[in-house]
């Protein structure tokens, strides 16, 4: 198999017709057909429909599209890492968890490009549960993530080490009405729209006892939005939706604007730790360069 019959493929879609995809992939057009037939036979199934006359795709053909189409960015992704690698030598990787790539990542690649500008870093940003299993798989070098307080991730591991840059409160918040006062007033409310976490989320965890089971106690509950995805609870609570509990990090210019009031003094919420670890090893050079700007000043939290 050859990476141009997929190439060829994914233009033939995007230019509807095989004249029109020849043209596009500097061949002819009988040339182009011949690449489509013999990736079909290396694959073992029809991908084209040729019982019609405009360009159309069978079953297989739409259903294994975007399959493809990632596989080839991935592979170019791969064989550009590795050149990099070849010619500048191999880089670090950071993974870290979406709500830390928009909160504090910024400022701490602002650091790191600030005194280790020759460091090579590349960072991997996905869900937490994803990105502890990079690192414990040793698919990354370090690992920027919360924890809950006093819960370190990893603990007393030889390979392993672990330093806390600093804590972050997580704020229960809603929309401000036009005076600035919270939307929905708690001394007098007793219905009370709740933007909650995925039980088997992180945060759906840490909020569950006693935050919201107090929440549910004190007041009549109704879950509106049940997600993972903070940013989404940050968008939905200043939409008006309702109550949700946020990192102050990812809302601080909301607090400090007044888009969002916070309820902490009536709800209360659970302290994070931000951590950053790395796994021991003297060939990671680019590593352990940035390992050691964490363990002098980096930025706060």
């Amino acid at each position: 198999m050859k990476i141009e019959w997929i190439e060829d493929f994914l233009v033939l879609i995007e230019a509807g017709s095989f004249s029109q995809a020849a043209e596009l992939r500097h061949v002819t057009q009988p040339a182009i057909s011949r690449r489509i037939r013999q990736l079909e036979e290396w694959l073992g199934v029809d991908l084209i429909d040729r019982s019609t006359t405009r360009l159309s795709l069978t079953t297989h053909g739409r259903a294994y599209e975007m399959p493809l189409r990632d596989w080839l960015a991935r592979l170019y992704a791969m064989r550009g890492r590795m050149r990099a690698d070849a010619l500048q030598g191999p880089r670090a990787i950071l993974t870290t968890q979406h709500t830390l790539t928009i909160s504090y990542l910024p400022r701490l690649l602002r650091y790191f490009r600030n005194f280790a500008p020759e460091a090579r870093l590349q960072v991997n940003s996905a869900d937490r549960p994803i990105c502890i299993r990079e690192f414990t798989r040793g698919e990354a070098d370090l690992l920027l993530c919360s924890e809950l307080e006093g819960s370190p991730l990893f603990f007393e591991h030889s390979h392993i080490e672990r330093v806390p840059l600093g804590k972050e409160q997580v704020v229960p918040v809603c929309a401000a009405d036009r005076l600035g006062e919270p939307m929905f007033d708690l001394g007098s409310q007793t219905h009370l729209p709740l933007i909650g976490y995925d039980p088997d989320s992180f945060l759906g965890g840490v909020l569950a006892t006693p935050y919201q089971l107090d929440l549910q106690r004190r007041y009549d509950v109704e879950l509106v939005c049940e997600t993972a995805f903070t940013v989404g609870i940050r968008q939905l609570a200043l939409a008006g939706m309702g109550v949700g509990w946020l990192p102050h990090g990812l809302i601080e210019e909301d607090l400090e604007t007044g888009k969002l009031v916070s309820l902490h003094e009536y709800l209360g919420g659970p302290t994070l730790v931000v951590a950053c670890y790395r796994r021991i090893s003297e060939e990671a050079i680019s590593a352990n360069r940035l390992w050691a700007l964490i363990n002098d000043q980096p930025p706060p939290v």
